[in-house]
């Protein structure tokens, strides 16, 4: 999908032929970002390995004419980053918190909500939601099963995440 994407782009901007090779690079590193489990080389080592002609700054201005010409943002939030900033929210203004969770560690117990994320991100009914609403619901079931003030602790937390009860 990527590759014919790149076409597209590289005709409608009616790209002479010596940006093809530009357009490649930059088409690999957006491939390469989309992924998030890959670990990918700077743009410039991108640029000597391949023998581009082309600089890094060149390369890096295609991508973002790439980006505009699909209309793509790779830097939009996922659920996960929704976890981590209020898991993280619910531990630095409840640091007593640790010691009543069942696995008395916030990485264990961040590992036991991105479990329950992963099932609900699978199961279709729930796709319609957002990621930050199912996180909320996640953790305030969390809390309310394991911490006996959790009321106190779920408004706190639809508060600062700015949203009503």
């Amino acid at each position: 999908r990527l590759l014919s994407s790149l076409f597209s782009v590289f005709f409608s901007l009616q790209a002479q032929l010596k940006y093809l090779q530009c357009l490649s690079i930059s088409g690999l590193v957006l491939a390469a970002e989309t992924n998030e489990d890959e670990v990918i080389p700077s743009v410039q080592t991108l640029a000597v390995q391949s023998r581009c002609k082309h600089s890094p700054a060149e390369i890096l201005r295609m991508e973002r004419i790439i980006l505009n010409k699909l209309q793509w943002d790779l830097y939009t939030e996922t659920p996960m980053d929704f976890l981590n900033i209020f898991h993280a929210m619910v531990m630095s203004s409840w640091p007593h918190l640790p010691p009543r969770l069942p696995q008395r560690n916030p990485s264990l117990h961040v590992a036991l909500l991105t479990k329950q994320l992963q099932h609900c991100m699978a199961c279709h009914q729930l796709v319609q939601f957002k990621g930050s609403t199912l996180v909320l619901v996640i953790i305030t079931l969390e809390l309310e099963r394991q911490t006996p003030g959790w009321f106190a602790v779920t408004t706190d937390l639809l508060k600062k995440a700015q949203v009503g009860s």
